[in-house]
């Protein structure tokens, strides 16, 4: 698409980066702390204990999490819930290896490419987030349509090795193009590329909505599709271990119920002054009206499936993945999903609400 909005005032770097990675999607945060959540429900007598890790610091789109514990829906069901965070899906990943955590969040295809070439024993059981917060971004008087068009050329990805990287792979062969005829340069987020392809340095960026809102606003024309026009691949995931679903299978329930909870609480907009302050409780760096327009932007991705669908994994989307990932040669081998994937468990849950 193709847009042309009259100039605005212009955009701060760190207001683009505070409200894309606002999303908890995968992206890098400006700056972030660590949990300091309130402690009023976190004690049950006789309740087990079980620990979330975030992947990227604390996080508007973390805000179902939050509310689970700060609304006491986990107390409900008998869980003293903990909230940390991390740097990174790496950090999460090992959190729940060393079993310093059970639980996090993460984007699905870091999850696939460490189950199926690592054997590693994740399993994935709730899906918040139903649409990709990607867009491949270019210049609207060059604009890039199609992978195609990138062939023999640069797009900018926001770090190397990453989900955007990954991204670029999958679509490039479920457009007929291989992946090395593309070259790739690190350009972050916002206003950074946006500078890499005035240069001439990149024909296409990666970017989220938001950021090409600002830039819009600023008086840029941008031409942008949506990832999942081109390959609808599954949106953040919770995930835990194998052995605490084996053992453990009526707290993941449980968990699962107290999320959806929350992120119903969320998706109603009559709910976000509360939902801000609970977030907020968590991260004092981004004000009132920053947590308030990356919750307008997290909303539409949560609810992308519809309002009767919120949490729902839905399973053709991580075959999909897997097959594509596949051609694209990121994994080693393909993995039996029943093994992974347990959509099954949402109706468990929402059988306790």
């Amino acid at each position: 698409m193709t847009t042309n909005l009259a100039p605005a005032t212009g955009i701060s770097r760190r207001g683009v980066l505070s409200v894309a990675a606002g999303l908890g999607l995968a992206l890098p945060a400006s700056s972030v702390l660590t949990a300091c959540g309130s402690d009023d429900a976190e004690t049950v007598k006789g309740g087990v204990t079980r620990t979330y890790q975030s992947a990227l610091g604390w996080l508007v789109g973390n805000s179902p999490e939050i509310i689970a514990k700060e609304a006491g829906y986990l107390a409900e069901y008998g869980i003293n819930g903990k909230l940390v965070s991390s740097t990174g899906t790496a950090q999460a990943l090992q959190g729940l290896l060393a079993k310093s955590s059970e639980y996090s969040r993460i984007q699905p295809l870091s999850s696939m490419i460490t189950i199926a070439n690592e054997d590693a024993p994740f399993v994935v059981f709730g899906t918040s987030v139903q649409a990709s917060a990607f867009e491949m971004q270019s210049l609207a008087e060059k604009p890039v349509k199609s992978m195609k068009d990138l062939e023999g050329k640069s797009v900018g990805i926001i770090s190397a090795g990453g989900t955007t990287d990954q991204m670029v792979d999958l679509m490039a062969v479920r457009q007929g193009v291989k992946p090395k005829d593309i070259n790739r340069k690190v350009t972050g987020l916002g206003t950074a590329a946006h500078q890499f392809a005035l240069k001439g340095d990149v024909v296409a960026w990666i970017g989220s909505a938001t950021e090409r809102t600002a830039l819009e606003e600023a008086g840029h024309k941008i031409h942008a599709w949506s990832f999942d026009s081109v390959i609808k691949v599954p949106g953040d995931s919770f995930v835990t271990t194998r052995d605490e679903l084996d053992k453990n299978r009526d707290v993941v329930v449980k968990v699962l119920a107290a999320y959806y909870r929350g992120l119903e609480f969320v998706v109603d907009p009559k709910n976000d002054k509360q939902t801000i302050e609970y977030f907020r409780t968590y991260n004092r760096e981004i004000t009132v009206d920053m947590a308030q327009a990356q919750l307008d932007v997290a909303r539409p991705l949560f609810l992308a499936a519809g309002r009767n669908n919120i949490m729902k994994t839905d399973v053709t989307q991580w075959d999909t993945m897997q097959d594509a990932l596949a051609q694209a040669g990121l994994i080693e081998k393909t993995v039996d999903l029943s093994t992974v994937v347990y959509a099954d468990l949402l109706d468990e849950a929402l059988a306790l609400i």
